[in-house]
C-alpha cells in the first residue's frame, strides 16, 4: 500500500474543461458512469467579508458565476470550517479574504487544511484566494473569462515555442533576449535595452502571462539577477517602475493575465495593502498571481509548477498546475528513502509556501499543442460490476518524449505523469501499474517517472479500477 495510496476527493473534468477553450490534450475519450451531477465549489470568507457592504459583493459574484456549473455553498472561516467541507467535498475552493486577512500564516493553514477532508496524505481540492488592495479589486478577480493563453512576457526564460507570440528579457545576460511573433521561429538577439524596466512593463500591455524571477521582496523586484538593472516597486498602493538610469513612473497594463513569480523570494506575502502581490493585482490587471511567501532557495513549487502549466500546453489551467505539483512533492515526501537529508528540506520548506491568488475555477491552459507525449483517460465497465480506466500514455518525441524544452530554474523535470479523473470515483484500485510506483486517489492518477523505466518508444498503459 506504501506506493498505492487511495486518498479521497478532488476531481478536474479535464475533458469538459478544455474542450470548452479548445485545448484537449489529456481527455477521457469516452467514460462508462454518468458525471452529469454537479461537483462541489467551495466560497470560504472572512466574517469580515460577509459583513461587509463592498466585500460581500465578491462572495455573491463568485457565486452567481459558479453557481450555473457546479454545486455552490458558502461557508464562513471559522473553527467548524474542517467539518463543513469534509461532508461538502467540494472539488473547487475559493477563500475570499480582506488583505490584513491573506496573511502568511493563513497560506500555510489553507494547504494544510485541503490535505485534511480525508485519511491519506495528499490535496483534496484545488484552492485560491481571492483578494486585493480594496474589495474593487478583489472584485474584478472573479469576472474572469475562460481563454487560452497565446502571449507571454518573460523576466526570466521561458518556452517562447508554445506561444502564438512573446518576449523574453534575460535577467543573468545583459542586453539578450528572445522574441516570438506570430508565423515566425523564435530569434535569439542582443538589442535589449541595458535596463529593460520600460521595455518590460511597456510589453505587459495585453500579454496574458508574465513569468519572472530573481531577487525580490514583499516591497520591491530587482529586475538583474546578474547586472544592474532596474526596479518594479510598491507604493501608496500603487506599481512603480524605477529604472537604474531615469526617474520612477507608475505603471498601468491593460487586459487580464496571469503572473507566476516562480523564482522570486517573497512576491506573494501579503504585508497590508502596500505590497507587490497586490500592486500587480491592482495596477497591473493581474487576475491570477501564484508566488513565494517566504524567501526560496530551493524551487520545487514554484519552479515545477511551469514543468506542468508551460511544459504540458493545453493539458492544464494554473491552479491544476499548482496543485498537481504539490502532489507529485506531497508523493517525494511520502516515498523519500534514498533522498538526501538536504533534499528533503527543501521539500519541507516548498510544501506551503506558494500563495495562488485568483479564481480557482477559472479555465486558462495554454492553448493546446503537442508536448513531448500524448495521454488519454478511458473507462469501461468491469464484468464484477466496477468501472476499468485506462491511462494511456503515448511517447511522441522518442528518447526526448520526457525531456524538457526549456528546463531554467531549479528544480526541474522529472515530474511525474498526472492525470485527473474526470469526477469523484470512488475505491480506486490499481490493477497494473506498468511497473511504475502509481498512486491513485479518488481524484487522479499520479505516475512517477523520475529514475523509474518509462518506454519511449511504446505506449505505457496504467489500469485502474474504481467502484
Amino acid at each position: 500500500m506504501s506506493k498505492q495510496r487511495l486518498s479521497t476527493h478532488l476531481t478536474t473534468l479535464a475533458a469538459f474543461v478544455l474542450t470548452l477553450v479548445g485545448a484537449v490534450v489529456s481527455r477521457a475519450d469516452s467514460y462508462a458512469q454518468d458525471a452529469s451531477v454537479k461537483q462541489g465549489y467551495a466560497i470560504v470568507a472572512s466574517s469580515n467579508v460577509l459583513n461587509d457592504s463592498d466585500w460581500s459583493q465578491v462572495v455573491d459574484s463568485l457565486k452567481a458565476k459558479r453557481e450555473g456549473e457546479y454545486s455552490v455553498a458558502t461557508f464562513e472561516w471559522s473553527d467548524k470550517l474542517l467539518d463543513e467541507l469534509k461532508e461538502a467535498r467540494p472539488k473547487y475552493i475559493c477563500f475570499v479574504f480582506q488583505p490584513t486577512e491573506a496573511t502568511k500564516e493563513r497560506v500555510v493553514e489553507i494547504w494544510r487544511l485541503t490535505r485534511q477532508l480525508d485519511d491519506d496524505p495528499y490535496g483534496d481540492a484545488i484552492w485560491g484566494i481571492v483578494t486585493g488592495a480594496k474589495a474593487s479589486d478583489a472584485l474584478r478577480l472573479t469576472k474572469t473569462e475562460d481563454c487560452a493563453v497565446e502571449t507571454a512576457v518573460g523576466a526570466t526564460s521561458i518556452p517562447l515555442e508554445y506561444f502564438k507570440s512573446g518576449i523574453v528579457f534575460d535577467e543573468g545576460r545583459k542586453n539578450h533576449r528572445k522574441v516570438k511573433e506570430e508565423g515566425k521561429d523564435v530569434e535569439d538577439l542582443m538589442d535589449a535595452p541595458d535596463d529593460t524596466t520600460h521595455a518590460i512593463s511597456d510589453a505587459l500591455n495585453g500579454a496574458q502571462l508574465f513569468v519572472t524571477s530573481g531577487h525580490a521582496s514583499e516591497q520591491n523586484w530587482s529586475i538583474g539577477y546578474s547586472y544592474k538593472n532596474g526596479f518594479f516597486v510598491a507604493k501608496d498602493e500603487k506599481l512603480l517602475g524605477v529604472p537604474s538610469n531615469d526617474k520612477p513612473y507608475e505603471i498601468t497594463a491593460e487586459g487580464s493575465k496571469i503572473q507566476l513569480a516562480s523564482g522570486n523570494c517573497l512576491w506573494g506575502n501579503i504585508t497590508g495593502t502596500d505590497c507587490m502581490a497586490l500592486a500587480m493585482i491592482g495596477n497591473a490587471n493581474v487576475d491570477m498571481f501564484m508566488g513565494y511567501i517566504v524567501t526560496t532557495w530551493f524551487g520545487y513549487m514554484g519552479w515545477g509548477t511551469l514543468d506542468y502549466y508551460l511544459e504540458q500546453p493545453g493539458r492544464f489551467t494554473v491552479a491544476e498546475a499548482v496543485f498537481a505539483n504539490n502532489q507529485a512533492l506531497l508523493n517525494l515526501l511520502e516515498n523519500k528513502e534514498g533522498l538526501s537529508p538536504q533534499y528533503v528540506l527543501g521539500l519541507q520548506h516548498d510544501r506551503d509556501v506558494v500563495a495562488l491568488y485568483g479564481d480557482p475555477a477559472w479555465r486558462n491552459p495554454l492553448s493546446e499543442q503537442k508536448s513531448g507525449w500524448s495521454q488519454t483517460l478511458t473507462s469501461e465497465q468491469t464484468t464484477d460490476g466496477r468501472t476499468q480506466w485506462t491511462l494511456t500514455i503515448t511517447p511522441l518525441k522518442g528518447k526526448e518524449s520526457f525531456s524538457l524544452i526549456d528546463g531554467n530554474g531549479s528544480e526541474r523535470g522529472g515530474r511525474p505523469i498526472f492525470q485527473f479523473f474526470p469526477y469523484d470515483v470512488e475505491d480506486p484500485q490499481i490493477v497494473d501499474a506498468c511497473g511504475l510506483p502509481v498512486v491513485a486517489t479518488e481524484n487522479f492518477i499520479l505516475a512517477p517517472i523520475k529514475n523509474q523505466e518509462i518506454s519511449t518508444d511504446a505506449p505505457t498503459v496504467i489500469k485502474v479500477t474504481t467502484k
